[in-house]
C-alpha cells in the first residue's frame, strides 16, 4: 500500500485546479498531449518533450509547470481522464439490472462496455506504449488490472463459478491482458475496427467461460 502511495505521490500534477480558468488551462495542456501523442504516433511517444506540449497547447512551458512537474505525470493524467469512464461502467454492472441478465449476454454487454469507453480514449496504444518506457506509469497500469480483474472475479462468482476468488482473479487478468495483443495486431495490420472487436470479443467470453465448466 505505501508503495501504491508513493507512485501516485509522484505522478499528481503540483496543483489541482479548482477554479474554471485552472481547469481549462489543465484541459487544454491534457488535450494538446492527446493531440501530439496522435500526430506522432506510437514510435515517438518518448520524444514528445513538455516544451512541445506547451507549444501546443498554446502556453508558456512555465505555465504547464505550475501544474505539472514532467512529462510523466502529463502522461498519467491523460491516462486517467480516458479511464474515467470504467469506474461508471463497474458501478453499472453490479446493479441488479445486469446482475439478472443471463450470463452470457452479462459479459458480452460488460466487455463491449470496456471496449466503448477504451475506444473513446482516442490513444490507448500510445498510452500503452508510454507504459513500457515509465516505470510509474506501468506500476499504475497493473494497478489499474488488478482493480478490475477483482470486479471481474465477483461477477464471474456471482454467475456460479466455483473457482476459488485467486483463481478467477488470475483468469480475469488474463483475459484483461488479451486486449494488449489485440492493440499490437491492430497497429501491425490496421485491420476493420469492428471485425477485431468481434474477434476479442469471442475471444475473451472464450477464456471466461474455463471457470463455468
Amino acid at each position: 500500500m505505501q508503495a501504491g502511495a508513493e507512485i501516485y505521490q509522484k505522478l499528481s500534477p503540483r496543483k489541482k485546479p479548482s477554479q474554471a480558468r485552472s481547469q481549462k488551462m489543465v484541459a487544454r495542456i491534457l488535450d494538446a498531449t492527446r493531440n501530439l501523442l496522435m500526430k506522432s504516433g506510437i514510435a515517438e511517444v518518448s520524444r514528445i518533450t513538455t516544451n512541445h506540449i506547451a507549444e501546443e497547447a498554446g502556453i508558456s512551458v512555465g505555465s504547464l509547470y505550475q501544474y505539472f512537474p514532467n512529462k510523466e505525470t502529463i502522461l498519467f493524467e491523460l491516462y486517467q481522464k480516458i479511464l474515467g469512464q470504467v469506474p461508471v461502467i463497474l458501478e453499472k454492472f453490479r446493479s441488479e439490472a445486469y446482475l439478472s441478465l443471463p450470463r452470457e449476454e452479462f459479459f458480452d454487454r460488460f466487455f463491449r462496455a470496456m471496449k466503448g469507453a477504451e475506444a473513446k480514449g482516442g490513444v490507448i496504444f500510445e498510452m500503452h506504449n508510454a507504459i513500457k518506457i515509465y516505470p510509474a506509469l506501468a506500476e499504475a497500469d497493473r494497478r489499474h488490472a488488478e482493480v478490475v480483474a477483482r470486479e471481474m472475479a465477483g461477477f464471474m462468482q456471482h454467475f456460479g463459478s466455483r473457482w476459488s476468488m485467486e483463481s478467477l482473479q488470475r483468469l480475469a487478468l488474463h483475459a484483461y491482458y488479451i486486449n494488449y495483443g489485440t492493440w499490437m495486431y491492430r497497429d501491425h495490420v490496421r485491420p476493420d475496427y469492428e471485425e477485431v472487436l468481434e474477434w476479442e470479443i469471442s475471444a475473451l467470453n472464450f477464456v471466461i467461460s474455463k471457470c463455468f465448466e
